[in-house]
C-alpha cells in the first residue's frame, strides 16, 4: 500500500497540482530567449544591462581546411 501511494498517487497528485501553480516571477517577454537562459545567467553572474540581439547574425568566417600530408602513418 505504501509503495502504491509513493509511486502512483504522489506523482499523479504532484503533476495535477503543477497545472494550477502560478509562477512567482513573470516569464521573460523578450524574443530569442525562450527558456530564460539570459535571465538565469544574469542572476548568477550579474547583468551587463545590454539588450540581447533580436535575431542571430551569422559571422563571416573562413572554412577550416585540414592538411594531413605531414602526418606520419602509424606502423
Amino acid at each position: 500500500m505504501t509503495a502504491f501511494v509513493i509511486f502512483i498517487v504522489l506523482p499523479v497528485v504532484l503533476i495535477a497540482a503543477s497545472f494550477f501553480i502560478k509562477p512567482l516571477v513573470q516569464r521573460d517577454k523578450r524574443y530569442g530567449d525562450p527558456f530564460g537562459q539570459g535571465m538565469a545567467a544574469g542572476g548568477m553572474f550579474g547583468s551587463h544591462g545590454l539588450e540581447q540581439d533580436e535575431r542571430a547574425v551569422r559571422e563571416d568566417t573562413e572554412t577550416v581546411r585540414f592538411n594531413l600530408d605531414d602526418v606520419k602513418e602509424r606502423q
